[in-house]
């Protein structure tokens, strides 16, 4: 009988150990989890606004916040890193306030919707810029046609853009001759006078382009006031905006065109505290990253959200009611 009740007493001692064990193992991995949490935010290629803006935010990120610490990746830009989001390759991501509409409600190039895209902020504006030869006979996109035309590398927010501008006119890309080239090699091709124009979406004024400038005698292409009127109602995410004269060399007057907003991405299932922290960090650490990013200068504290029409993470909304500038 004592033997087994002895027995009895081992059984239920192995049982729960094999019970609390695993709790415990749970509990410790939970605390090693949060000694280091690794992010990674997508940028876009070198040459264009995301990838400085995605790095600066990054090395604050990291400086500021205990126990995170970010990378930022070099990508295709917009739609690529809205998609890396979704598949959860990475974390946090720089898109536009269009493609992430787009992305939310499968339009367009999104075959699919988006179930992870949440935001965090509103950057800055993107501006639409088309760049040709000083003494070529362009004088209006129209005149683009069957020209050789740098349209945005594939996967980048400023491809669409060209084929939206593009359609007011009529114009597809078999009326023109596409080539889907990053910000650096466009500027390179034109540079050796292998393309006609290039059409762009990045922060202005961009050092490219400002390079372009100087080596190659180039003019932007402005729209007038009845274009802009025709761009904003076919599509009224795009807003007006003027880029001053002076912007880039030989530029003698302002230059009429219309911008997107850079938009701050994050999936959905990241940690509200985590989120929360970014925000903070984000916010109060303005100056420090504007002087690594002029454009994040941008940033407007009484309307974080501007421009954004999907979801905004409830960590990033938890700081922006704290700070009384939740309005929606």
């Amino acid at each position: 009988m004592r033997k087994f009740r002895k027995s009895k007493f081992l059984a239920l001692l192995v049982l729960s150990l094999l019970v609390v064990l695993p709790l415990m193992a749970g509990h410790e991995s939970a605390e090693a989890s949060g000694r280091r949490v690794r992010l990674i935010i997508g940028t876009g290629g070198v040459a264009g606004s995301y990838y400085p803006t995605g790095g600066a935010l990054a090395r604050v990120w990291t400086k500021y916040i205990d126990n995170v610490s970010v990378s930022a990746q070099s990508t295709g830009a917009s739609i690529e890193n809205t998609r890396l989001l979704e598949d959860g390759e990475i974390e946090l991501g720089l898109t536009q306030t269009d493609l992430a509409e787009y992305a939310i409600n499968a339009q367009h190039m999104f075959r699919t919707p988006s179930k992870h895209l949440t935001t965090i902020a509103s950057l800055f504006a993107e501006h639409i810029m088309i760049f040709v030869d000083r003494d070529s006979d362009i004088k209006s996109v129209a005149d683009l046609k069957g020209k050789r035309v740098s349209v945005g590398s594939q996967g980048s927010g400023g491809l669409v853009n060209s084929q939206q501008i593009f359609s007011l006119w009529g114009i597809t890309f078999d009326d023109i001759r596409p080539l889907y080239l990053t910000n650096v090699d466009a500027v390179d091709r034109m540079k050796d006078g292998l393309l006609d124009a290039i059409f762009v979406t990045t922060a202005s004024p961009n050092a490219a382009f400002q390079d372009l400038a100087i080596s190659r005698n180039v003019r932007l292409l402005g729209f007038s006031d009845d274009d802009l009127a025709r761009i904003r109602q076919e599509f009224p995410f795009f807003k007006d905006i003027v880029i001053p004269a002076g912007t880039y060399q030989g530029q003698e007057q302002d230059i009429k065109t219309v911008a997107v907003r850079a938009v701050l991405a994050v999936r959905d299932d990241l940690d509200e505290e985590i989120v929360y922290n970014l925000t903070k960090v984000l916010w109060e650490n303005k100056k420090e990253l504007s002087d690594m990013m002029v454009k994040l200068s941008e940033m407007d504290p009484e309307d974080p959200v501007q421009g954004i029409t999907i979801g905004v993470h409830p960590g990033a909304v938890r700081y922006y009611k704290e700070k009384g500038v939740w309005k929606q």
